[in-house]
């Protein structure tokens, strides 16, 4: 391949991994080599040679929702940037996320992101031994040896009910279908959290029977039936669908002749709520900011086993928090 460009061995290797090394006369020289020959570059070969391997895994549990897209793109920028590519996984199930864990551990990828179904860390540790470094996204880690990134829910719930606080509301229902997720045990805890500064305000946990949008107009018409001095005048609901329904309910005035005056706070993916009858105030989760720290994350414990040749040691990581933000919208004005 080398002698037909009329180039060292080298310089194919940068055209494929470091382009920007190269000319752009030097480029085209290699690229008509490349397509006369028909040759694909062994990256096997070269991991064998190298030791290195050019590929990310990321196993995520929702690769197709609003968030997930956002991570992947920082993470994906920045691999890019380091001349590396991403290697995409559903994690579905715990099954299934154990069996792509084992898969990349196989295929000796440069490093693991996972956005957990369910408790992997002793599998990280396993393959953390054997010198891959792994970062969780969306979720704490456990153990002080497990890199991770995720969003502070304690403060978001807390932001949430403030907010409700600030527009004068007075008896809130904290509504959500799955109070035994880890997610919403630590909204609630930061919605109790914002009690402690609001005396005479009172919180009452309403479940729905699941988190759709049909849940949330349920569970509202079940409100609205209630005699009037029992109806909460502000709902956090844990997800955007649960508000969405909630919104569509209190907006119609559920056979009133004007609306309900119910302020609706919802959890995540504003753009979604946005887009509603009416529009529903929602705090904005950072997942391309927690793509963006779980994949510098990773390349500095890349880094710190290129130059110390173990990623098995008993060693701190990073646990990253970042906060949720409220967007303003008309169910809260």
């Amino acid at each position: 391949m080398a002698a037909a460009a009329g180039v060292s061995a080298s310089t194919v290797s940068n055209y494929f991994h470091c382009p920007h090394k190269l000319t752009g006369a030097t480029q085209e020289r290699v690229r008509q080599a490349v397509e006369t020959l028909g040759f694909v570059p062994n990256d096997a070969a070269r991991m064998l040679r190298t030791g290195t391997n050019p590929v990310i895994g990321y196993i995520a549990a929702d690769p197709f929702g609003a968030g997930a897209s956002e991570a992947v793109r920082a993470v994906e920028q920045r691999i890019a940037k380091e001349n590396m590519h991403l290697l995409m996984a559903h994690g579905s199930s715990e099954e299934r996320e154990r069996s792509y864990l084992r898969l990349f551990a196989q295929q000796r990828v440069a490093g693991i992101i996972v956005e957990p179904v369910g408790d992997v860390e002793s599998e990280l540790a396993a393959i953390r031994a054997h010198g891959i470094p792994s970062v969780l996204i969306t979720r704490q880690a456990t153990s002080t040896t497990q890199a991770s990134v995720a969003a502070d829910h304690v403060f978001g719930g807390r932001i949430a009910v403030e907010h409700l606080i600030g527009q004068g509301r007075r008896r809130l229902g904290f509504v959500s279908a799955d109070l035994d997720n880890v997610r919403v045990q630590d909204q609630l805890r930061g919605a109790v959290l914002a009690l402690s500064s609001a005396p005479g305000v009172a919180l009452e946990v309403i479940r729905a029977t699941s988190g759709s949008v049909d849940a949330g107009v349920a569970c509202a018409e079940s409100i609205a039936q209630r005699p009037q001095g029992e109806q909460p005048d502000g709902l956090f609901c844990t997800n955007p669908m649960l508000a969405i329904g909630a919104s569509r309910v209190f907006a119609a005035g559920y056979g009133r002749e004007k609306s309900m005056d119910v302020a609706i706070v919802g959890y995540d993916a504003p753009e979604m709520t946005s887009l509603a009858a009416v529009p529903v105030t929602a705090l904005r989760i950072p997942y391309r900011e927690m793509g963006a720290a779980a994949v510098n994350l990773l390349f500095e414990s890349i880094s710190q086993i290129q130059e110390e040749g173990s990623a098995s040691g008993a060693s701190t990581r990073s646990h990253v928090r970042l906060n949720p933000e409220i967007v303003s919208l008309v169910s809260t004005a």
